[in-house]
């Protein structure tokens, strides 16, 4: 009776394995090829919020910085899909708006930026280089 309940049990298990290894499989397929993108981290979610609010302006002194340092819009929406969200130096301001410290990656030009993010539009405050 005990052989055959793990005879049995090495069965199920096998073939529970196999099914396992054959959905991993065609899910992987099927997401790459719709481009899907799983952002649940804090740090992606709070680029995400701040890329997708319907206005996003710039301050005068952030503009005035990018113009000496030939930075332009590109540079912004780069870093906020690249950048790294410095949370032990965010200020959360009043309840609708929020102010994060966003830090460069290897992917992007060494500048930081200040963005204050409210309900319907996210301002960039400042840009400086990273030391």
């Amino acid at each position: 009776m005990k052989k055959i309940f793990t005879q049995s049990f090495f069965y199920r298990l096998a073939y529970f394995l196999i099914g396992l290894i054959i959905g991993i499989f065609i899910l992987q397929r099927i997401y790459k090829a719709k481009n899907a993108q799983f952002q649940y981290g804090p740090n992606n979610r709070t680029l995400v919020s701040i890329k997708n609010r319907p206005h996003f302006e710039y301050d005068t002194q952030a503009i005035s910085f990018m113009k000496t340092h030939s930075l332009d819009s590109t540079f912004v929406m780069n870093i906020l899909t690249y950048g790294k969200v410095d949370f032990t130096k965010e200020n959360r301001g009043k309840a609708p708006c929020h102010t994060y410290r966003i830090l460069p990656t290897e992917q992007t030009k060494p500048y930081q930026i200040m963005v204050k993010r409210c309900d319907s539009v996210a301002t960039l405050l400042d840009v400086k280089p990273y030391p």
